[in-house]
């Protein structure tokens, strides 16, 4: 892990409820936590924006990106940025098929979350073309609520894979869904979709595994 004295840095979280701290005690959720360590390794203080937003699919988090005065500064201004996005996408496409039976909703919900997160992420970089600082983005994989059903598990999985095509020498994935797999009973929140304060502090240490570079 690199670690060397800085004079501060700037880390903005940005995505849905996971990001926002959904499940974890007082919302104290991986964001902070993960503040909290680069602080530690890296001994400097860290100005955190946190804006995650519940409920938000790809297409809200792409639209704030290109309209948002706002989310655009902070993430312009930030020296690493982490995401966690796509599980809305998913929980939508869920619910078209529970009331229409449409056999082809999960297909194409990762045809738009595809879509929107590569754009998600070219929007990212372009934004911090303007930066002359080194900057890290770390995107974090999807969990999986419901293992017991295949269906669940080979969205997910192909959800994670589209992720991947965004690795870069400024980008790394956190690998989230191997570190819940076979623990989700003891890492989700009651509502068994989010994380709880321990879930949380998985994903925080998930991200930090990957170091700070560059």
């Amino acid at each position: 892990m690199m670690m060397h004295p800085l004079s501060s840095l700037r880390y903005t979280a940005i995505g849905d409820s996971i990001t926002a701290g959904a499940g974890a005690f007082y919302i104290y959720g991986y964001a902070h936590q993960y503040r909290n360590l680069i602080e530690k390794d890296l001994k400097t203080p860290v100005t955190f924006h946190n804006l995650g937003k519940s409920g938000w699919t790809s297409y809200e988090l792409l639209q704030a990106l290109r309209h948002d005065p706002a989310f655009v500064k902070s993430v312009q201004k930030a020296d690493i940025i982490t995401c966690s996005i796509g599980g809305n996408d998913l929980l939508q496409a869920g619910r078209v098929y529970e009331k229409t039976l449409m056999k082809k909703a999960g297909k194409i919900a990762l045809q738009n979350f595809q879509r929107n997160f590569l754009s998600i992420d070219q929007r990212i970089k372009n934004i911090k073309k303007s930066s002359n600082k080194p900057y890290s983005i770390r995107y974090i994989e999807l969990y999986n609520p419901l293992p017991e059903f295949p269906l669940a598990r080979q969205l997910v999985k192909k959800l994670n894979q589209i992720l991947h095509k965004a690795a870069d020498s400024h980008t790394k994935i956190a690998p989230v869904y191997a570190a819940f797999l076979h623990h989700e009973n003891k890492l989700l929140f009651i509502d068994g979709l989010h994380p709880n304060y321990n879930g949380h502090r998985l994903i925080a240490q998930t991200i930090r595994n990957l170091d700070y570079t560059p």
